[in-house]
């Protein structure tokens, strides 16, 4: 009985080849959903980012005119009114973000209204270099004179 000897040792360049194509395959697709993940989460940060902002012009706004009577809060509410929208903030990720406010007017009858009169306050937060990328909307009502 004789051995024959085979020619076939280990790996051809061929498999190591295959191998290496669709290791670089896999790698591009990893690559791939790790980049979105990246994108997803800095999105995420801006838009927490101007929520907080946005909440805490809305606290404000309430603030200035909790608790005053008629007298008080309708001039308070037109001072308010007339300031506009605060600077440009920054967020964590250096994104720079324009706050818009819209509030009504001051009613014609709040001095002589027997029941307190309700404002609406809108702000929303955009990003300053696309106006257009909204990220964040906060609307309120707000009674005015309320003691």
């Amino acid at each position: 009985m004789s051995i024959t000897e085979t020619d076939d040792e280990g790996f051809g360049l061929v498999e190591v080849m295959v191998s290496m194509m669709l290791f670089a395959i896999l790698l591009l697709a990893t690559i791939a959903v790790l980049l979105s993940a990246i994108k997803v989460s800095a999105r995420n940060s801006a838009v927490e980012s101007a929520t907080q902002w946005a909440a805490e012009q809305v606290d404000t706004a309430h603030a200035s005119v909790a608790g005053l009577d008629y007298s008080k809060a309708c001039p308070k509410w037109t001072d308010l009114v007339s300031a506009g929208a605060p600077a440009n903030r920054h967020d964590a990720r250096g994104l720079t973000m324009k706050m818009v406010v819209t509030a009504d007017s001051t009613p014609v009858n709040c001095l002589t209204a027997t029941v307190p009169p309700v404002v609406q306050y809108k702000v929303t937060v955009v990003e300053a270099a696309h106006p257009t990328h909204v990220l964040a909307t906060s609307t309120t009502k707000i009674a005015l004179g309320l003691e």
